[in-house]
């Protein structure tokens, strides 16, 4: 395995990322609609029922049954896209840093819970019969409060108090952990150091009661920072990828190829946090390969998946509860779902354009008021600022 060397800067933007995330974020939505769908139950064929769990919960098709390892992908994508800018451009100091995150994320985060809210006051059936409730992705249990809304906004809910968009709980530890990520400048030359500190803060959120593999949030709010400890994992994992390897990443051969993909689609099948991360690692290195698999993700259907990725993982579970809410009378599940799935994809593009890039034009401004006003800790690479890599985040198009 070598180092792939090219002359001049690294790409602006690296399109392949993008289309990745907006495929995750697809896999998230495709998950939470085919939970509006009542399961069918097995046939009686002797070893359907084996058959079944073993495409489920045994290959990658876990992405789309379990949806968690869509999340965890884009914890390492975060922690990847946001060192490797930090490294290139230099840290514009915590605080500066801080603001920007808290901006980038914080106001999309705001609207889609306020956009929660209408769609309740608008859709929203108080006597839902128990089997549709079973099905209603654990939003809308009870009406909303200002005290559920703000915790919500705040992203300072836990499990019980996260029902007004369920997916916020990825947000709250991306939110938490992005902010320490200037630090990982101080590991510059020490990858190992790094991967120990990593490691360290997983193992204090499982003794802080973050249960592996399982833990979203947790009952309590001194649970959720636990649980923000354990995913450290996964930022840390982009983190010490790019700190390893900087701008590129190794070229591999056609036959190193091969077996990064037979690796990946074995480490996603596995029903464990860690082994995705490294598959989200090998991915990462191979959607960045010369070849077929970067020019397929570079088509412009995929990237401009992309582009929407975050307000898609923003939108798509108060659209599709609001659908449930209102159709499940009058017409059959899977075109309900099939229907919702539509709608959201369709609501992702305004909330792109209108809240989406604003916000991250807004975040641009105060960090570099605030970056002004501390020194500013630059690495030696010369190479132009990219206009997408500086945000990271979640699944979204960086900018």
């Amino acid at each position: 395995m070598q180092r792939e060397s090219r002359p001049g800067p690294p790409a602006e933007r690296l399109d392949e990322l993008d289309a990745l995330r907006g495929l995750a974020a697809f896999a998230v939505l495709i998950h939470h609609a085919i939970q509006l769908i009542p399961r069918y139950e097995t046939p009686a064929v002797p070893g359907a029922g084996w058959l079944r769990y073993t495409l489920t919960q045994l290959t990658p098709l876990r992405i789309v049954e379990m949806g968690r390892p869509a999340v965890l992908f884009f914890f390492v994508l975060s922690g990847y896209v946001l060192v490797r800018a930090l490294l290139r451009n230099g840290s514009p100091g915590l605080g500066a840093f801080a603001a920007q995150r808290t901006i980038r994320l914080g106001l999309p985060v705001a609207v889609s819970v306020l956009l929660s809210v209408v769609l309740y006051a608008a859709f929203a059936e108080p006597a839902l019969p128990a089997e549709w409730r079973e099905r209603s992705l654990f939003t809308w249990l009870e009406p909303p409060t200002t005290g559920q809304v703000v915790s919500n906004i705040a992203l300072m809910a836990d499990n019980d108090d996260m029902r007004l968009n369920v997916v916020l709980w990825s947000l709250v530890h991306e939110w938490r952990l992005s902010l320490l990520l200037p630090l990982v400048l101080l590991f510059r030359g020490r990858v190992a150091l790094l991967i120990a500190a990593v490691l360290a803060m997983m193992a204090i959120g499982i003794m802080g009661g973050a249960t592996e593999n399982r833990v979203l949030l947790g009952p309590q709010l001194h649970s959720t920072v636990a649980a923000s400890f354990y995913f450290a994992g996964g930022l840390g994992t982009g983190a010490v990828l790019a700190l390893a390897f900087g701008q590129d990443v190794p070229r591999l051969s056609s036959q190193g190829m091969l077996a990064a993909g037979l690796a990946t689609l074995a480490l996603f099948s596995m029903s464990s946090d860690l082994p995705v991360y490294a598959a989200s690692a090998l991915l990462i290195v191979m959607a960045r390969q010369p070849g077929h698999l970067r020019n397929l993700l570079r088509r412009p259907l995929l990237v401009g998946l992309g582009a929407i990725s975050f307000s898609l993982y923003l939108v798509h579970v108060p659209v599709l509860v609001a659908t449930m809410h209102a159709l499940h009378d009058d017409w059959r599940p899977e075109l309900m779902a099939a229907f919702g799935t539509a709608v959201a994809l369709t609501a992702a593009l305004p909330m792109y354009w209108l809240v989406e890039v604003p916000s991250r034009r807004l975040a641009r401004r105060v960090e570099k008021r605030l970056s002004r006003q501390a020194p500013r800790v630059t690495s030696p690479a010369k190479a132009p600022a990219p206009d997408w890599a500086p945000e990271g985040g979640m699944p979204s198009r960086v900018a």
